[in-house]
C-alpha cells in the first residue's frame, strides 16, 4: 500500500500509514494549528486506497469482538485516575454502520452511562445557529470530564464535509472551518482528552444494498431518507470534499482513521481495535504531542 500511495502521489511522504488491519491513519504535521487553506494543494485520494476486501467469519468474529469490549472496558475504567478522557467521532458514507459501530462501544462499557454518553449530531437549531458553530458540542454535557468517554455520532467534521457538498455556507465560511476545528482538536488533547475520529468507508454498490434492504424491510424502512437519496447522487461530491477534511484536518493530535467497512464484522472489531490502541497509546506515552 504504501508503494501504491507514492506511485499516486509523488513527493508522498509516510505521515499516512497503512496498518496491517487495512486501517489508514491520517496524521500529517501542521507547521501551525491555523494553518491557511490552499486551494492549490493536490489532496491526496485517500478513499480510492480503502481496500474493502476485509471480513471476519462469525465464530472469529464473535472472539474478536469480545476480547476488543473487554480491552475497551479495562482502558476506560483507568481514565479518571490518569485525568484522561475520550472522544470519539464517527463520520463516513452512509448506512455506512456508523451506528452498528456505537453499539458496540456501548456495549463494550456495559451501558454505563455515569462515564458514556452518545451525542447523535445532526443539522443546528435556530438558537445554535446564532452561535458560533462549534459551541454546540460543548454546551447539555456533550464533551468528557475526566474519566468519561463520549461518541459522536457525526461531530464537527461536518462543516467541511456536509456543508460544502450541499452548499449550506460560503467558501470562505468552510475554508476557515479547518483552522477553527483543528484549533478545537488542539485544545482538547491539551486537556486531556484522547481524541479518535473514524471514518467508515464502503462501496456505492455496497451502499445500494444496504439502501435497497432498507426500503424492503419494514422494520428499516424508517432509516432510509431523502438525505440518503442525495447521498447517492452526491457520490462523487462526498468524496472529494471528504478527501479534503482528511488532509487538512488530519492532524497529529488528532488524526483520521479510514476503516473499510462493506463487511460489518470486520468493521465493528476494526473501530474497537483502532480506539482501544490509540488509548493504550496515549496511556503508554501521554500527550507526547502536544
Amino acid at each position: 500500500m504504501t508503494k501504491k500511495l507514492i506511485r499516486a502521489f509523488p513527493g508522498f511522504q509516510p505521515d499516512f500509514k497503512l496498518s496491517d488491519k487495512g486501517v489508514i491513519k491520517i496524521g500529517r504535521p501542521f507547521k501551525n494549528i491555523i494553518e491557511p487553506f490552499d486551494s492549490k494543494v493536490e489532496i491526496p485520494d485517500y478513499l480510492s486506497l480503502v481496500d474493502h476486501d476485509f471480513s471476519l467469519g462469525k465464530k472469529e468474529y464473535e472472539k474478536a469482538i469480545a476480547k476488543e469490549e473487554a480491552k475497551l472496558s479495562l482502558l476506560v475504567r483507568r481514565l479518571k485516575e490518569l485525568k484522561m478522557s475520550v472522544i470519539i467521532v464517527f463520520q463516513g458514507r452512509d448506512a455506512a454502520g456508523k451506528s452498528g459501530a456505537t453499539k458496540r462501544i456501548v456495549e463494550g462499557l456495559d451501558w454505563d452511562w455515569r462515564i458514556l454518553g452518545v451525542v447523535p449530531v445532526g443539522a443546528p437549531n435556530e438558537e445554535e445557529r446564532n452561535q458560533p458553530y462549534l459551541l454546540r458540542f460543548f454546551e447539555k454535557d456533550r464533551m468528557p470530564g475526566f474519566g468519561e468517554v463520549r461518541v459522536f455520532d457525526r461531530g464537527w467534521p461536518e462543516d467541511v464535509l456536509v456543508v460544502p457538498v450541499m452548499k449550506l455556507a460560503s467558501k470562505v465560511h468552510v475554508e476557515n472551518s479547518y483552522a477553527e476545528i483543528n484549533s478545537m482538536e488542539w485544545l482538547l488533547r491539551r486537556s486531556r482528552s484522547v481524541v479518535v475520529k473514524i471514518w467508515l468507508d464502503i462501496t456505492k454498490d455496497e451502499q445500494k444494498k444496504r439502501f435497497d434492504d432498507r426500503e424492503a424491510d419494514p422494520q428499516k424502512r424508517h432509516k432510509y431518507q431523502e438525505s440518503d437519496r442525495i447521498a447517492r447522487e452526491k457520490w462523487d461530491d462526498y468524496s472529494m470534499w471528504g478527501n479534503r477534511m482528511m488532509y487538512w484536518n488530519g492532524s497529529e493530535h488528532a488524526p483520521w482513521y479510514l476503516v473499510p467497512a462493506n463487511d460489518k464484522r470486520y468493521s465493528r472489531v476494526t473501530c474497537l481495535r483502532t480506539i482501544n490502541n490509540a488509548i493504550a497509546e496515549e496511556i503508554k506515552n501521554p500527550f507526547r504531542a502536544i
